[in-house]
């Protein structure tokens, strides 16, 4: 199948009364055959609102069944499915949907009343009781008239997704993926885990971004096996997910690595019985250390499997193998793509050698919306240039040391440091700033900022933290405010935000 929506579909032909989605809050499970034709019924509802073939369609539900029927109806009617964070602040909803320009915006109870804040041309459609009126995405979908037209097929080629890695700064990043390039990722991840439609995979990551949505969900409906679907994890979620596992007979789930902390640190101080079915557990967005892989391993009994991947690659692109004797200082071997290091000029190392990963394959973006100059930067001859930092052994091993980019990994979500600097600077007693991320036993990274305060101006550090909440997502806000008089520039004007760290070690 070269299409996203007929893959999933043949799997209703095959078995339409399998469970396909089963919500971890209790409510029914839904089949493939359910899922299929509520899909195709709420894509001629989103046709009938004004959308037509290409329309991008924002999503700001996730984690419940109505985000794939959302999802699947779009993409069967050639629309573009368009997953927003529903926590981002109406700032950076209004920096997105500008630039999307969405025909329709799919909400729920959560994020109705937000995105009537931000405003949008196109139709507001709510698929839950509770959202403005709303009814169910099922109900909603059955109302529309089934003599619609049926909608002309797409190539693999054609625009399936727009996934947006940052949402504050004046041009947020829409990453475009098509349905060959989807499918040639979850292909990969089917083929290296050995999954077949007798898994049953666990969900509680965000399904608005690449990890959570492809890696997790999509790899798991796309060879017709179970998707047991929580909300995104949170404490409560991690404290009952071995219940979880072991009541809905999971076989593999991906996390990030505060969630193996927590997990960690909620241990019983005795060893926890292995779940019987649980075969392994991947963890991406950054990588781990040696010595958190061994622990939870010992503690648990569940291999734990690095794997390394970004956005604009539909995830991952290095996986580790599930053996005992893999090099767990790796973040996996390159699978499905090249992977290559270059130097400062771009020419190709030798394996072992440090420098840039580039990264070579069929699920490499094709570019990003509305932005060649970008697009033309990162994109050379085929390769994707990933700003990350490390080598690439004889084996294929990717060995990851540092992120040329600056971005911060929060819990495994991505702080792009311009972006607070961005928010920061507009506050009028600001003059300067610069956002770093501090080592963070939990998080990973936590965020925090240098801030330079405009001659006579008075402003303590809650104030400004309060500011920032005000106009960022709950995760990109710092922590700490670090206040000094100047900041050391070299030649060119430049910070080196490295060294800014040391400020915060007190």
């Amino acid at each position: 199948m070269t299409h996203l929506f007929s893959t999933i579909a043949a799997h209703a032909q095959h078995a339409p009364d399998k469970p396909c989605i089963v919500p971890a809050d209790s409510r029914p499970a839904v089949t493939y055959d359910m899922l299929v034709r509520q899909a195709v019924l709420f894509g001629r509802l989103l046709a009938a609102n004004g959308c037509h073939p290409g329309a991008k369609v924002a999503i700001m539900t996730h984690n419940t069944p109505e985000f794939f029927v959302a999802l699947l109806g779009a993409l069967h009617q050639g629309m573009v499915a368009v997953p927003v964070d529903g926590g981002l602040a109406v700032t950076e909803l209004q920096r997105i949907f500008a630039h999307a320009e969405p025909g329709a915006v799919v909400v729920d109870q959560g994020s109705a009343r937000k995105a009537a804040e931000v405003g949008t041309a196109g139709a507001l459609i709510a698929v839950d009781a509770g959202a403005a009126g709303g009814i169910s995405a099922f109900d909603t979908a059955a109302a529309v008239e089934t003599t619609a037209a049926s909608p002309q097929p797409c190539g693999s080629g054609q625009l399936a997704l727009l996934l947006y890695t940052s949402g504050t700064t004046g041009a947020p990043k829409g990453v475009m993926h098509s349905h060959a390039t989807i499918l040639a990722r979850v292909k990969s991840i089917t083929e290296w885990f050995s999954l077949s439609s007798a898994d049953r995979a666990f969900c509680m990551l965000p399904t608005h971004f690449g990890h959570g949505l492809i890696c997790n969900c999509l790899s798991a409906l796309f060879h017709g096996s179970t998707l047991v679907l929580s909300r995104p994890f949170d404490l409560d979620v991690v404290k009952t997910l071995w219940q979880s596992i072991d009541r809905n007979e999971i076989t593999w789930f991906s996390s990030v690595p505060t969630i193996v902390r927590m997990l960690l640190q909620l241990a019983d101080l005795r060893r926890p019985r292995r779940p019987p079915r649980l075969r392994f557990v991947t963890c991406a967005s950054a990588p781990l250390r040696v010595e958190e892989i061994e622990q939870f391993e010992r503690t648990f009994g569940v291999p734990l499997l690095n794997c390394y991947g970004i956005t604009e690659t539909a995830s991952w692109t290095a996986f580790s193998p599930n053996s005992p004797e893999r090099d767990k200082l790796s973040v996996g071997t390159q699978f499905g793509c090249e992977i290559r290091a270059v130097d400062a000029g771009g020419r190709a190392l030798p394996p072992g050698q440090q420098g840039e990963l580039q990264i070579r394959g069929p699920s490499v973006m094709l570019g990003y919306y509305n932005d060649r100059e970008l697009t033309s930067k990162v994109l050379r001859d085929g390769w994707f240039c990933t700003g990350d930092y490390g080598d690439v052994d004889a084996g294929g091993r990717v060995h990851l040391l540092s992120r040329i980019k600056e971005v911060i990994i929060r819990a495994g979500l991505n702080v792009y440091p311009t972006d607070v600097d961005t928010v920061l600077l507009a506050h009028p007693a600001v003059s300067e700033a610069y956002t770093v991320g501090l080592p963070n036993e939990m998080l990973g990274e936590s965020v925090a900022a240098v801030v330079v305060r405009k001659a006579r101006a008075q402003v303590t550090e809650r104030e400004v933290l309060l500011y920032c909440r005000g106009a960022l997502a709950a995760y990109k806000c710092p922590e700490r405010i670090c206040f000094v008089d100047s900041v050391q520039k070299n030649s060119r004007g430049k910070v080196n935000r490295a060294n800014l760290r040391s400020l915060f070690a007190n």
